[in-house]
């Protein structure tokens, strides 16, 4: 089956009728056919940076934008989304379950304006630098946007896929987002849903939606006019895209990371049932079957032998009811195959394997604390069983985002060490997808890089709280005297 899509140019649907076309071939006998941009399409998306009105937008008008946009996504029937769901599932083989929850996860945030107020209130110190000039000391400050930023999209999971287009339009800038062969559709028909809404809005004609391939002129050329890259994928891919972009460009990656989890289940607290700590722990691994950077590979358990096999009992039949609840989707044979020989090698290494008859889950129970270096994804868990958690400081780098902790006042004794050693995020057990407003994203606060800081410095009318002196006298004392100010 192929599957025919339009791209969007600067807000609006461009159709492969009479243009040249690129056609990606997924699995399973499906493939995907769409515009490939010419050189016309690339001058508009360059040309139109900064004039598409969204910077004299108010952020009330964005906020309410991405509301309106939220709603139309959760009506209960939208056929724009069920044909997202449908060909998303088809693409990236998740099952339609799975994929739609995600979507209507994303469009939450936005249905809550005040999230939004907060996370940007959070990132910039303060939210009137969007909109207004801020006196700050002897200073009025901005934070404009920076101009065109590009998003190197990756296709792990839709959530990622789309959160990219949003976090550059709240801070008004013009946003170009290059699909990625693994998802095609989220960030699409995200921006697509734009021009439903409201196709004359400044945030609808600031976006670009395409795809394009490595080393070809387009990206040659969009590169070298961004002015900040988000970059989401593997090292390799990185440190190639990196190489294509000018000096002055703001580069933010994400990614590679891999994350793990911790549980004293000796230590519990107040009244929690050891069958929820467990089906809690069993989240963070069955989620986008490891496919996402903040869902676990490792399980640490500080326990005595009969709380230890308690547990992993426990986790087992956890493991299965998240086979129901967020079904495996389609699994490739290289995958297969790469759990098969994982699970071989590991008991001919001593390690207890635990696991489905078929590729559903693995427990590996390993016999030190040593991480797997290359680890196959699809609900493997490999547990290490340890006396203290304070054990699994050594265990982490600087390739570690996540660590989700039970019992929680662990987080106290722990996070100093585990961040000083690579972690960039401590969560609560089972809240490895759920990130709470606030947060940094990869340690960066993301809508803080995609601004500009700009500044007016008042003119010496104006002495602040260390200058005392008339006007008269400033002049003397810095011109004709030539004298340096200690403070001004």
């Amino acid at each position: 089956m192929q599957i025919d899509l339009p791209i969007i140019v600067c807000g609006k649907k461009v159709y492969g009728k009479d243009r040249d076309k690129v056609v990606i071939k997924v699995d399973d006998g499906v493939s995907v056919s769409m515009p490939v941009l010419n050189e016309s399409d690339v001058d508009e998306i360059i040309d139109s940076k900064l004039k598409t009105g969204l910077h004299e937008t108010h952020f009330d008008d964005i906020t309410i934008f991405f509301k309106k946009m939220a709603k139309y996504w959760l009506q209960s029937s939208n056929k724009l989304r069920d044909e997202a769901v449908k060909y998303c599932s088809m693409v990236t083989g998740y099952p339609e379950a799975v994929v739609l929850r995600d979507y209507l996860l994303l469009v939450q945030l936005y249905v809550d304006r005040g999230q939004l107020y907060d996370q940007l209130d959070t990132e910039l110190g303060n939210r009137w630098y969007i909109d207004e000039w801020v006196p700050c000391q002897t200073c009025l400050i901005h934070a404009q946007p920076r101009g065109l930023v590009t998003n190197v999209l990756v296709g792990n999971i839709p959530l990622a896929s789309a959160f990219g287009i949003f976090r550059s339009l709240i801070v008004k800038n013009n946003t170009l987002c290059k699909l990625p062969k693994k998802d095609l559709i989220s960030a699409l028909y995200f921006g697509l849903s734009f021009i439903d809404i409201a196709p004359d809005h400044p945030i609808t004609k600031s976006l670009t939606v395409a795809y394009w391939e490595r080393d070809s002129w387009q990206e040659e050329k969009l590169l070298g006019a961004s002015d900040a890259v988000c970059l989401w994928g593997g090292e390799t891919a990185i440190n190639e895209i990196r190489k294509k972009t000018r000096m002055g460009t703001k580069i933010l990656e994400y990614g590679p990371k891999r994350s793990l989890s911790i549980v004293d289940v000796d230590n519990m607290e107040g009244e929690d049932k050891m069958e929820d700590i467990a089906l809690r722990a069993a989240h963070d691994f069955s989620v986008y079957n490891q496919e996402a950077c903040f869902t676990s590979q490792d399980l640490y358990i500080a326990a005595n032998d009969v709380n230890f096999e308690r547990f992993i009992g426990l986790f087992e039949s956890s493991l299965e009811h998240y086979l129901k609840v967020y079904p495996k989707g389609r699994i490739f044979d290289d995958n297969k195959a790469h759990v098969l020989i994982t699970r071989n090698e590991q008991i001919i290494n001593g390690a207890r394997v635990i696991a489905t008859e078929d590729h559903g889950w693995t427990i590996i129970i390993a016999k030190d604390k040593k991480r797997l270096s290359n680890h196959p994804l699809s609900r493997t868990i490999v547990v290490h069983r340890i006396n203290n958690v304070k054990e699994v400081i050594d265990c982490v780098d600087s390739y570690t985002q996540t660590a989700c902790v039970y019992p929680w006042k662990e987080s106290v004794n722990l996070r100093e060490a585990l961040t000083l050693n690579g972690v960039e995020r401590i969560a609560g057990i089972g809240l490895a997808n759920f990130p709470r407003t606030g947060f940094p994203h990869d340690g960066i606060w993301t809508l803080n890089e995609l601004v500009k800081w700009v500044n007016v410095e008042r003119d010496i009318d104006f002495k602040g709280k260390y200058y005392d002196n008339s006007r008269e006298d400033f002049v003397n004392e810095l011109f004709r005297a030539g004298q340096v100010m200690k403070k001004a």
